[in-house]
Formats: structure tokens, sequence, C-alpha cells
């Protein structure tokens, strides 16, 4: 159980309003890494840095940078925090970059936050009451309307201990993330350590990881050991969701994982070119977007450049929604309800952005398959998890499993297992070899295969029947659905199964009025013809100019219902076979024992002929092999 709350908060707000510097005022960590920043005085890259709360939550804090020129790192960083300290400079207020801020907040579906006006001793009062009017009217209708404002200065710390304050009242009422689930952690940064090896670092989304557990990285699809684990530079038996997490891996390099890759657990998640996504364009976009708009698309920590298609309308305006399918250069591995950003490509400044609904799409967004998308995409947006489950079922027959809802609804699998298994036992869900069916299913099944043994015995009134093996082929079922359907059917006096093969009930099979009546008297009358060297099946094929299939239907059907004898790949008549045994009476009369030559002698073939009848007569008792000679059966 985990008995300490962990959260992820991140900073927002344009270049130099003090992110850095306030993060280093209450942690006492400096999270500008690079001598540039320390250089230029300003955030880069993302900085990290960690600070405990009176209350013992553990806070893990992502500084993002807030120059226009690296706002894809600040995109990098703002995915999975739990609320943000919107920082705001009290002397320059709001500032190009506040309002591209907001908008990434809004867009990934942050709920909570801080408003902190720094560099409050550099103005008056007076103006500072002014500027938090201003701020306050900017963050109207936004998610940070009556959100806690506070005025500070890290320099000489005044307003620190009420942030500290806010920030602990406001861990109180975010939920930590669950660590049930899979292993998700997006890496925002990959580097070596010496003696060690490649580590990654991310803020861990959902699950949990241990050392010694195989990841695999995603989309490349390889396979790593874990071989420690750290969170917030110390070493734990275990990380989980909702902690800054470093993982040391073993036999890869840090050129093989990069930012924009996943750590995940393996076997669940596959990366997609394709997302269907319900898409927002910022009320502050300056453009009208229209199907084929080249966008940079952010999710998690991963950048692609794209093109989005709507789905609904034709063209979308500033503050509208849309359903969209955004198809990307790359790959992205997302889930279920995911959260992403789009910039527009040239000039590349956030524009909007949303929620995935579809993270693997099976085909290309086409107008002509607009209805089918419309019907889709609006069932993913209004279901319920288990409605969407069997709407999933329906749509993709056979091809899903419990752990598909893993990714196409964001389940963990202990509950993608469970909800499968509820409606499984409620009836309207039906599973067969680890694949689900929809409850209908088996019943249409069973309908199909009536109609196919109907339209066999129609085709083939000579044969028995259908083998289970040919009818899974002709209905592309598994062996175990096969299998119930047959026993329902025949449970309900409609079918016979015999030997493992089908037939309707009642049903005999029979030459008379049909195309085969004319085949079953030639080969009657060539295999009697040929007495004791009978045609081969495969000879009996050319001999009719039929198929081997059918000529193989007319030679069972001698077994089975005329009485003659399939011996290896010959048919034998009744009246040869009889000649056969008396022949072998009167031999075994005179001599104990039968030398293979003595038999060909006496029927007169070559031992092409001989060694089958006599493995033939060995196997229903007549003779009795010894070595290289027969003796006496049952003859």
């Amino acid at each position: 159980m985990q008995s300490r709350k962990f959260l992820v908060i991140g900073t927002a707000g344009h270049i130099d309003h003090g992110k850095t510097t306030l993060i280093k005022a209450l942690t006492g960590i400096d999270t500008d890494r690079w001598e540039e920043e320390k250089r230029r005085g300003m955030t880069i890259d993302l900085g990290f840095a960690h600070l405990e709360l009176p209350n013992g939550t553990l806070i893990g804090i992502v500084d993002v940078p807030g120059h226009e020129r690296f706002i894809k790192n600040m995109l990098a960083g703002a995915h999975g925090i739990d609320f943000v300290l919107f920082v705001i400079a009290a002397d320059e207020g709001v500032m190009p970059q506040t309002k591209e801020h907001l908008t990434v907040c809004e867009v990934l579906g942050t709920k909570k936050g801080i408003v902190v006006l720094t560099k409050k001793d550099l103005v008056s009062e007076e103006w500072l009451e002014l500027v938090e009017e201003d701020v306050r009217e900017f963050l109207r209708g936004t998610f940070l309307e009556g959100a806690p404002l506070v005025a500070v200065s890290a320099k000489t710390g005044e307003g620190l201990k009420e942030l500290l304050s806010e920030m602990e009242k406001l861990s109180e009422e975010v939920e930590p993330k669950s660590p049930e689930g899979i292993l998700r952690l997006p890496v925002d940064r990959s580097f070596t350590v010496k003696g060690f090896g490649t580590v990654v670092t991310g803020t861990l989304l959902s699950g949990r990881v241990k050392a010694g557990d195989t990841v695999e990285i995603l989309p490349k699809g390889m396979r790593v050991k874990v071989r420690s684990v750290q969170v917030h530079g110390k070493s734990v038996e275990e990380a989980l969701a909702g902690q800054r997490t470093a993982l040391n891996l073993l036999g890869v390099s840090k050129e093989e994982v990069e930012r924009g890759d996943l750590v995940a657990t393996p076997g669940y998640l596959r990366p997609s070119p394709l997302v269907d996504v319900e898409l927002t364009l910022s009320k502050e976009a300056d453009l009208i977007l229209q199907s084929g708009h080249k966008v940079h698309f952010h999710h998690l920590t991963r950048e692609v450049e794209g093109e989005v298609f709507l789905v609904d309308r034709d063209e979308l305006l500033p503050g509208e929604t849309a359903l969209a399918q955004v198809r990307l250069k790359g790959e992205v591995v997302a889930v279920y309800g995911d959260r992403f950003v789009i910039r527009n490509y040239s000039p590349a400044r956030v524009i909007g952005g949303g929620r995935i609904l579809n993270p693997v799409p099976t085909k290309k967004f086409r107008r002509r398959f607009r209805e089918e998308f419309l019907e889709f995409l609006g069932a993913l947006k209004e279901k319920s998890v288990e409605e969407l489950v069997v709407f999933y079922v329906e749509k993709f027959p056979g091809l899903l499993e419990s752990s598909s809802f893993v990714q196409l609804l964001n389940l963990s699998p202990e509950r993608a297992l469970s909800v499968v298994g509820e409606l499984e036992e409620r009836g309207d869900l039906l599973s067969f070899s680890g694949k689900l069916y929809p409850a209908k299913f088996l019943e249409k099944l069973k309908e199909e295969l009536l109609k196919t043994l109907e339209s066999y015995h129609e085709e083939y009134p000579i044969a028995e029947g259908i083998n289970k093996e040919s009818l899974k082929s002709k209905l592309s079922v598994p062996s175990d659905m096969l299998a119930r359907a047959v026993r329902e059917l025949v449970e309900e006096g409609k079918l016979e199964e015999r030997g493992g093969i089908v037939r309707l009930k009642g049903f005999t099979p029979s030459e008379k009025g049909t195309r085969f009546e004319t085949l079953v008297r030639e080969v009657e009358e060539l295999v009697e013809k040929r007495g004791f060297s009978p045609p081969e099946v495969k000879e009996l094929s050319a001999e009719l100019k039929v198929s081997e299939e059918e000529a193989n239907l007319i030679a069972s059907y001698l077994v089975n219902r005329k009485g003659y004898f399939r011996v290896g790949n010959f048919i034998y008549s009744p009246t040869a076979i009889k000649k056969i045994k008396e022949i072998l009476r009167k031999h075994f009369g005179k001599k104990e024992t039968l030398s293979v030559g003595e038999f060909k002698d006496y029927l007169g073939v070559t031992r092409k002929f001989a060694i089958p009848l006599l493995e033939f007569f060995d196997s229903i008792g007549v003779t009795v092999r010894k070595g290289n000679e027969r003796v006496k059966g049952n003859v």
C-alpha cells in the first residue's frame, strides 16, 4: 500500500518572470542545469526539484522554460502534473507566453493551480493591486478563475510561507495518481552515469517499477532490464505513480532511448501513426483550421509532425471543438483519454489540443467513411466503460481480448479482466481462445453452420459430412467456439456428429439422382475390372476428369456405403478382398507361414500392391506378421 502522497507540480509563465528563482527559494535547488542556461539567465530545458510539505506530501517540481523558442521543451514537462504554479511577474503582468502557457495547461486538462505573482519587491502596493485585478480578469472563465493568488518575493522571502500554506491546502484536495495499471513512464531525459550506464527520467504516470523488472521501450519495441530505481535522487526499492523517477537501464545506450520514448510494461501498448481525437482550437488561435492543416503534435514528452483531418465539419473556428483524426509522420504510444497539444507548423505557436479517443485507429479517415467515423467517435465520447467494451467487441468480433482495453479504454489489466468477466457472466459477451465475441455471435455462427452444411450436402450428396477442421476453416472461427456451436446444435436435434464428421440430422449420403451417380458407377466398374491391381485415388481423378477432392469423396462413399475397402491409396472391391481371403485360407491350409514373394505370385501383383494389402490384413487380424513373414490369423 502507498502510505505517502506523492504529487508532481509544474511551473508555467512568461520568460524571466522568476519561475526558476521561485523554485530555488522554495526548495534550495537550482533547476538551471546547463551552463548556457546560467550564462543566459533563462531556462532552456526542463529542470527538476523536490520539496516535502509540512503535511508530509512529497512534491516533485518540473520547471519549464518560458521563452517562446523553447515552448516544445515546456510541453515535454507539462504533462502529468497534479497542479500548476502559474507565475506572473508583478512588474510586467500578463505577457505573450503567459497566455500561451495558460492555453497549454487548459488543453492538457490541468484542473487546479495557484497563481503566483513574483517580484513583489519591485512594485508598490498600489501597482500590485492593479496587477492582481488585471490577472483576475485575464483568468476569468479558465480553470484558474477563483484560484488562490499569492504575491511573493523570492529575493526577500516575503509571501513564501503563505505560498507553501496554499500548496499544502491544494495538495490535500488533489487525489494522487493510482499505482494500479501498467507502468507508463514518458522519458524526458536520457543520459549516461559513469559506472552505471544509461539513466532515463520522467514522471511516472501509472503503475510501478522496481529493480529487476523487464520493461519495454516504445515505440522502438526494445525490451530491457531495470538495474536500479531512484526517486528524487534517492535509491528506492520501488517507484510508484506520481513520482519523479530515474531508471538505470541495462543493455541499452543513451542514444537508443530519447526524450519522447515511453518506458512501459511489455505487451500492452501499440504505437500508431494515427490517432482519433476530440480537438479544441484555442480562443487565442488566429486561424481557421481546415482538413490537412500541418501541426506539431505533442503527446506526453513526444513531439511529432502531422496533419489534422476534421471528421464532423469542414472547418474549425477559434474556441470550437471537433472530432478529428491526426496523421503523424512518426508514431505515438497513447491510451484512451490522454491529453495532447498542437502547435501551428509555421509559425510554431500553440493553437489548441484535446484528448485522444482512439489511440490505434484501423484506417485513415476519408470523406466516404464520415458516417462510420461519426458513429464510432461519438460512442467513444458518450458511452460508459462497460458499454464501450461491448461496442468495441461488436465492431471487431474475434480480434480483441481483455488486455486490449488497457490501451483502448485506459484500464488496468485487472480492471479490464474484471469488466470483461462481468459482461461474460451477464451474457453480453462470449470468450473463445482468449478472443472476445458479441453475445449474438454464437447464434449467428450456428445459423451459418447449418447453411454451410446444407449447401455442402447439396453440392456433395455422397459425402458423409464435413470434418471439423474444414468447418473451422470455412467459418473462420476458433476450435472451441465451433465445438460449442456443434454441441448445442446436436443437443437441439439439428446436427449429428460422429468421429469428428458433422452433418445435418437425418441426412443420408446417396448418389441416386445426382451428378455423382454416373461417376460412382464408372469407379465401381473400373475397380472391378482391375481386380487385385486397382487404381489409386489420384488415378481416379485423372480418369474421371474430376478434382482429387471429389475423387476422394467417391472413394470414401464406396467404402462407407457400398462395402469397398481403402487399402493404402488403393480402392478394392468387396469381391477382390473376398477372393484374397480365400487365397490366404487355402495357403494356410497347406503352410504355416507366408512370404511376400508367395503372396505376390498368388495375386500376380508387384510389391506396390502386395505390401499395403498384407499390412491391411495384418490390421484386421487375418494375418499376423512374424519378422518378414506372415502366419495365420482369423482367416
